[in-house]
């Protein structure tokens, strides 16, 4: 695993809300599960980490690392929106998680994406082990340097809308 390349995916997924040791710190977590998943296993036992999931150990370490405010995850864009709306706090966007009301997935997902627009792209990311949707925000500006990244690193990643 390229522990540069990683860093670097990090720091785009973060875009400036840890530090460079904060990041170094979750991406040696990672490194650790890619170098020796059993050992890794063995060492984390509340690891809720299961053989048949669709991913590697590393990348499931990854996804944990992400949890909170920088990785959204359901399975109605209304309820992936509602976490969105928490992660930029009160009053940061004009879109209410009303106004999805009765739009299919689709149509839900372009009207966030414009609310986004142009600074944050929404990305699927990963694969999700619990059939949801599973998101990142991306910085428009930095989007075709991270789906480089994540072809180099094997991650599954792609625009949303």
């Amino acid at each position: 695993m390229n522990q540069k390349h990683l860093n670097e995916l990090l720091d785009i997924i973060v875009d400036g809300s840890l530090d460079a040791e904060d990041i170094s710190a979750m991406s040696l977590e990672v490194s650790k599960a890619h170098a020796d998943a059993a050992a890794y296993l063995q060492a984390d036992s509340e690891s809720k980490y299961q053989a048949g999931y669709p991913i590697p150990l590393w990348e499931w370490v990854l996804l944990e690392q992400l949890e909170g405010d920088l990785l959204f995850h359901a399975s109605q864009v209304d309820a992936l929106y509602a976490q969105i709306v928490d992660a930029f706090g009160d009053d940061e966007l004009d879109l209410t998680v009303a106004d999805l009301a009765g739009l299919d997935d689709a149509a839900a997902l372009a009207k966030v994406q414009d609310e986004l627009a142009p600074t944050y792209t929404l990305v699927d990311f990963s694969v999700s082990v619990a059939a949801e949707k599973q998101l990142v925000l991306v910085r428009s500006a930095k989007l075709e340097r991270f789906f480089e990244l994540c072809a180099e690193l094997g991650i599954k990643a792609q625009a949303s809308v």
